[in-house]
């Protein structure tokens, strides 16, 4: 049994009858810097001397610890390998695949309501769950304060013990220590046109989105990866509606924050801009030196906000030659990331690179279902001082800062094709004369924002690899 990451393989996974596949993980620091130097060697050497046709390199989003990220890269290898064995479905070229897997220190974006996957998961007593989730409080709390000024960080400990009793003037005070997350410029998704938000504008989003929060309906119970199943939604005309459409109470009448609210949306933030760190200086230089020293066709995964760990490392720098494909799974990042004028002004998507450097496809998926993405997230990981323009979810993008995987790519239609996403034995069309973005219509196929390991994306890589 391992107690430490090997130099080699971390194990080896069978992914068609008798072929066994290395599967790699290779861990970064939340500076990007590889925390398993020896194993990303014996990595590239391995390449360097064999003879591989394939090389899948993923990354995973919201998930905070080893063990959950593992399991979300066996489950989807484990569905692909069981798909294909299912149906017969063969390769008419040598097939000979490595898998990479990365892992970087995040932290799993919650709604007010949810649990992280290992809370999802438990099944101890009362008093063993508190356990748990009073370390997974803690995890958050010291992230945060790891970014501060010393001399805050007792008042800031202090501030986000309190319960539900933050008042105005102290939720004010938390407001300003928290700024700089804010007036952060690790932002390479959108060219930066906007004055950060002041205090007092925080104290009016958080306010906005605990008022949704607060009207927003949840089963409670865990689905894939340990996600809170998202509720119903109902067909509507042009596509899927939430079951209310009674605009949540007005902002500003909320008297108390919840600290807890406030930390995670600021953790929120936070893990965002480590996924563009650790893309762009870390997996962007393991990209670099497998395109380099192999052969193989390279395809690259994420979900969440391991699509801009991906997309980061994609776009950071030169690369020797272009990636085979690119799958993006219900992906954390703006949907106008691909855009040619991303600001009305000119200045492009900051992924907008992305298609001159991929050979066949980029399929990146969008769901209605995906309630974190469509209700929340545009508010969560804004920066800009105009909160004006924001809306509730709807069928357009709410706003500039609207996740791709809530509602599909913006300003680079003539890119674009769209379908929706197809079942088993239903080809893909990825010809020459394809536009190169496939934006894959989930509403049928993913029920959540953790439901991405299933016959409709396994389908969808499939179609990348045989193409």
């Amino acid at each position: 049994m391992l107690d430490k990451l090997p130099v080699g393989p971390y194990r080896t996974i069978e992914i068609d009858d008798g072929v066994q596949a290395p599967f790699y993980i290779i861990p970064f620091d939340e500076q990007g810097i590889c925390q398993g130097p020896l194993t990303r060697d014996h990595l590239v050497t391995t390449l360097q001397n064999g003879a591989y046709t394939d090389v899948f390199l993923f990354s995973h989003g919201w998930n905070n610890d080893w063990k959950t990220a593992i399991g979300l890269y066996e489950d989807f290898l484990s569905g692909y390998a069981r798909m294909r064995r299912e149906h017969g479905l063969a390769y008419s070229r040598p097939f000979q695949p490595l898998l990479i897997g990365i892992f970087w220190p995040s932290i799993a974006l919650l709604l007010p309501s949810e649990s992280g996957p290992a809370i999802a998961a438990f099944s101890g007593d009362g008093a063993q769950l508190m356990d748990v989730e009073v370390g997974q409080e803690r995890q958050e709390i010291q992230s945060l304060a790891a970014a501060l000024p010393k001399e805050d960080v007792e008042r800031f400990y202090a501030l986000v013990q309190r319960g539900k009793d933050l008042n105005s003037d102290e939720a004010l005070e938390l407001a300003r220590m928290l700024a700089p997350i804010y007036n952060s410029t690790a932002e390479d998704e959108l060219p930066t046109v906007d004055s950060a938000p002041s205090a007092e504008q925080l104290m009016t989003l958080w306010q906005k989105i605990a008022s949704m929060a607060s009207t927003s309906p949840s089963t409670g119970a865990p689905g894939k990866f340990g996600y809170v199943n998202e509720p119903d939604r109902t067909l509507g005309v042009g596509g899927l509606t939430a079951q209310s459409t009674t605009a949540p109470e007005a902002a500003g009448i909320l008297d108390f924050l919840d600290p807890r609210l406030i930390i995670r949306l600021a953790t929120v933030l936070q893990m965002k801009d480590r996924a563009g760190v650790v893309g762009a200086h870390g997996v962007g230089s393991l990209l670099f030196d497998v395109l380099k020293h192999g052969t193989a066709r390279v395809h690259l995964i994420g979900h969440s906000y391991g699509c801009k760990v991906v997309l980061s490392a994609l776009c950071f720098q030169e690369l020797p030659r272009p990636v085979n494909s690119v799958l993006l799974l219900e992906p954390a990042i703006s949907y106008l990331c691909f855009a040619v004028d991303a600001t009305g002004t000119g200045l492009k998507g900051g992924y907008r690179a992305a298609l001159e450097r991929v050979e066949q496809s980029i399929m990146t998926t969008y769901s209605p279902h995906d309630i974190p993405l469509t209700q929340f997230f545009h508010l969560a990981v804004r920066r800009s001082s105009d909160l004006g323009e924001e809306q509730i979810a709807g069928a357009p993008p709410p706003s500039r800062y609207a996740a791709l995987g809530g509602f599909g790519p913006g300003g680079c239609e003539t890119d674009c094709s769209e379908v929706e996403m197809k079942k088993i034995g239903d080809f893909y069309d990825l010809g020459p004369r394809v536009r190169i973005i496939h934006v894959l219509n989930g509403v049928q196929a993913i029920s959540g924002h953790g439901d991405i390991s299933n016959d409709f994306t396994w389908w969808a890589l499939y179609n990348q690899v045989t193409s």
